[in-house]
């Protein structure tokens, strides 16, 4: 089905339990299926992982706490605000917010054609002030950041506007250059840390974006707590809850610090800020290795998953298993087996890379380092990372003695 507003051409999509109009994407993409910023109303069918995971958690977060009222402050067709309201249980309104007119109107019919005019209200304007009058009656309980590019000009709003008692945040990052080392600079003026090219750089860029989330959430007073993340596709999602508490954002700065790395031998460790001046000498795992190690950060250095909260994410999937993609069944699967693990993800064939070896099979190197007492389990960050235990020293070791074995 296809049609028009203004001179926009729409297209018909299902996605979930929800169908909705939004401007056809093979109209106006270049490549097929790969919708550009500059599209009349955006939407993104690729980013369906990232909408099937916010439904779950959502609805996770909804058994355990009052949500009356949700925000999604960049809406577009208002797909987001759509399935929230069809496939969460719950009675809350959602508010949703666009600068774009065309998006404003097509979001307004999509509301109606799905029959909830009672339950959502679609305003013009720009959200970094929307975020803050709209919520001076009542705040909102759960906020969906989901830009183009960097989410930080609408956090402090979000923050704002956010229940102080306690709230949900999910905020998406897509400009990853700068988040995975290749603007660092750029990453320190957006994020307030350097970002550096490493075997688990999406790990770092997911780390960067969390740190700068609780310096703007510390600089209202609030703490937060990241309880569930994701990393796919070009593009990282975080949601985090938040508390307006003093005290605990004091807390939250012990788990705030720096990561040092050496990129000939893949060793790397962590100092919290608050502990810079006892920082011990950087240990490298092979001789040879020059004195200089490359160092990312400030970022967040604590828990980027909340184990608990995760498996009740995966509980609640099975509520949902014939309305959520079969590759977000995967990686919820794989988030939930690794979140249990605070080390960083490993890349096994940029770690032979660098000891020019061939890289080994993953089930042999999980294996092994099972035998040897470690955990060890496939991380979603890469389909050839590993989260473990185990010192990158016992790892190397693990790979030499498998790849000595043949």
């Amino acid at each position: 089905m296809s049609s028009s507003c203004f001179m926009t051409v729409l297209k018909e999509y299902q996605e979930g339990k929800t169908t909705f109009l939004s401007a056809d994407v093979d109209h106006y993409s270049s490549k097929k299926g790969q919708p550009t910023s500059d599209m009349p109303v955006f939407y993104n069918p690729r980013m369906r992982i990232n909408r099937d995971l916010s439904v779950l958690v959502l609805d996770t977060y909804c058994k355990t706490n009052q949500v009356d009222l949700i925000c999604e402050p960049l809406t577009g067709s208002g797909i987001r605000s759509l399935r929230y309201l069809n496939e969460v249980k719950g009675d809350f309104h959602s508010v949703m917010f666009d600068t774009n007119s065309e998006a404003v109107e097509i979001a307004e019919r999509n509301v109606a054609s799905n029959g909830f005019d009672e339950r959502a209200q679609v305003i013009l304007g720009d959200a970094r002030i929307l975020l803050l009058t709209e919520s001076r009656g009542k705040r909102f309980d759960f906020i969906d950041i989901d830009p183009f590019g960097n989410p930080n000009p609408f956090l402090n709003a979000a923050i704002q506007g956010i229940n102080p008692r306690r709230g949900l945040i999910g905020i998406t990052a897509t400009d990853m250059p700068a988040l995975c080392g290749v603007y660092p600079r750029v990453a320190l003026r957006k994020y307030g840390g350097i970002s550096i090219r490493a075997p688990f750089v999406h790990e770092l860029a997911l780390r960067l974006v969390i740190g700068s989330a609780f310096s703007v959430a510390g600089m209202n007073d609030f703490s937060i707590s990241p309880i569930l993340s994701l990393s796919t596709d070009h593009y990282i999602r975080v949601w985090i809850e938040t508390k307006a508490s003093k005290s605990e954002g004091n807390q939250d700065s012990e788990r705030i610090g720096l990561v040092r790395y050496c990129r000939h031998c893949m060793a790397w460790d962590v100092i919290p800020l608050l502990a810079l001046k006892r920082a011990s000498e950087f240990r490298h795992i092979r001789s040879g290795c020059p004195d200089k190690v490359e160092v990312a950060g400030p970022m967040w250095i604590g828990s980027i998953q909340d184990p608990e909260f995760v498996t009740q994410t995966a509980e609640t999937m099975e509520e949902h298993k014939n309305s959520i993609s079969r590759r977000t069944k995967l990686m919820l699967n794989l988030i939930t087996q690794e979140s249990s693990i605070q080390e960083f993800y490993l890349d096994i064939h940029q770690m032979c890379d660098i000891y020019s070896w061939p890289p080994p099979k993953q089930d042999d190197v999980i294996k092994s380092l099972e035998e040897r007492g470690y955990k060890c389990v496939r991380s979603h960050f890469k389909p050839t990372a590993i989260r473990t235990n185990a010192t990158v020293k016992e790892v190397v070791k693990v790979i030499k003695s498998i790849l000595g074995e043949r």
